[in-house]
């Protein structure tokens, strides 16, 4: 009887351990970022550049709460897309080559797609 209640409460602990608390990320009000991990199909926002918008991390106003509002206390902000007006690649796709040659610049190739780019490439190979 023992064994069997150990047995059951070791299978438990396993259980828990490897799926997690089941928790989401949450923010980290000093940085203005996402803290802890990510969880599945989340971006970690822990490196230099952040793949998901394609703007380095302590730039992105997407991620960063902070610098969300330092660009709208400047007036610059993109109502319709929800980010910096000077970060909105969908208001003017001129922005986008701004941030690639810094990206290239870094790492010497171009930089990953980002979370829109998927999400265009998605549709066209829905259409197909």
């Amino acid at each position: 009887m023992k064994c069997q209640l150990v047995l059951g409460l070791s299978l438990m602990m396993a259980t828990l351990v490897c799926l997690g608390c089941g928790e989401t990320p949450k923010p980290d009000s000093s940085k203005g970022k996402t803290t802890g991990t990510t969880t599945a199909g989340a971006t970690k926002h822990d490196g230099w550049w952040c793949d998901e918008h394609g703007i380095p991390e302590a730039e992105c106003s997407m991620c960063s709460s902070k610098v969300a509002a330092e660009c709208k206390k400047k007036g610059d902000w993109c109502e319709k897309h929800n980010r910096a007006k000077s970060q909105c690649f969908l208001c003017d796709p001129k922005l986008k080559e701004k941030y690639a040659a810094v990206y290239r610049a870094k790492y010497g190739k171009e930089p990953p797609p980002t979370e829109d780019e998927e999400k265009e490439k998605e549709k066209e190979n829905k259409k197909s």
